[in-house]
C-alpha cells in the first residue's frame, strides 16, 4: 500500500500537467464546436434558411454525426496531411476532429432550441420592425439558450470524455500520461483508478457550473 501511494504522489505532478492539457483541449474544441455549431444551427432552422446552402450544411453535419469520433480523429491524423501534403500536430488533429464531431451535435441542438420558438416570436418582432439580426440576437437567442441549455452541458461533458481518444495518437493527455507511467511504474489498477477519479472529479465540476447556469438562467426568465 505504502508503494502504491508512493507511486501515485510521485506522479502527481505528471497527472496535473495531463489533466490541464486535456482541459486545455477540450476548452478550444468547445468553443470552436460552439462556434460551428450555432452557425450551421442558425443556418438550417426553419426561418433562417437560404436553399441549397443550408442543404449543403444538412449533409456536412449528418456525415459528423454518422463518422465515430475515433474515426475522424484517425482520417484527419493519417488521412488528412496525406491528401494534403501538410503535417498535424497531434494537437491540431485531435482538437480540429472533437470540434468538428462536437460542432454536428451542435447544430442539431441549437436548430432544435431555434425551431422550438413559437412562430408568434418571430412575427411580433417583424411588427415591430427589428431586423433579422436583432430577432435573432434580443428575444430568439435568450429564449432558445434557456431550452438547449441541459442538452449543451450533455455535449459538452461528452466532449470532455472524448479528450481521452486522444491517446491514441499519441497526444499526452491525462490518459496518455497515465498509460506512460504505468508502463514505466507496471501499476495498471492504481493508475487506471487515479485517472477515473480525476476525470469524474473534472465531470462534477462542470455539472456544478451546469446548474449554476441554469439557475440564473431560470431566475433572469
Amino acid at each position: 500500500m505504502n508503494d502504491v501511494l508512493t507511486s501515485l504522489i510521485d506522479a502527481a505532478p505528471f497527472l496535473a500537467r495531463g489533466a490541464a492539457t486535456t482541459l486545455g483541449v477540450w476548452l478550444l474544441a468547445c468553443l470552436l464546436g460552439i462556434s460551428i455549431g450555432t452557425l450551421f444551427g442558425l443556418s438550417t432552422c426553419k426561418k433562417l434558411r437560404f436553399g441549397i446552402a443550408s442543404d449543403i450544411i444538412d449533409f456536412v453535419t449528418f456525415v459528423l454525426r454518422g463518422i465515430p469520433v475515433y474515426v475522424q480523429l484517425l482520417i484527419v491524423y493519417f488521412v488528412l496531411p496525406e491528401l494534403l501534403g501538410i503535417n498535424l500536430s497531434p494537437f491540431v488533429a485531435g482538437t480540429l476532429s472533437l470540434s468538428l464531431c462536437s460542432a454536428g451535435y451542435l447544430c442539431q441542438i441549437i436548430r432544435s432550441g431555434i425551431n422550438s420558438i413559437p412562430q408568434g416570436q418571430w412575427e411580433a418582432c417583424y411588427v415591430l420592425g427589428y431586423s433579422t439580426f436583432d430577432t435573432v440576437r434580443y428575444i430568439i437567442a435568450p429564449q432558445m439558450l434557456r431550452n438547449v441549455a441541459p442538452a449543451l452541458a450533455g455535449e459538452f461533458d461528452q466532449l470532455l470524455k472524448s479528450t481521452s481518444l486522444l491517446s491514441s495518437i499519441g497526444f499526452l493527455e491525462l490518459t496518455r500520461v497515465g498509460m506512460n507511467i504505468i508502463a514505466r511504474e507496471m501499476n495498471p489498477m492504481s493508475m487506471y483508478l487515479t485517472i477515473a477519479a480525476i476525470y469524474l472529479c473534472m465531470s462534477w465540476i462542470l455539472n456544478i457550473t451546469r446548474n449554476n447556469v441554469e439557475k440564473r438562467l431560470a431566475y433572469a426568465h
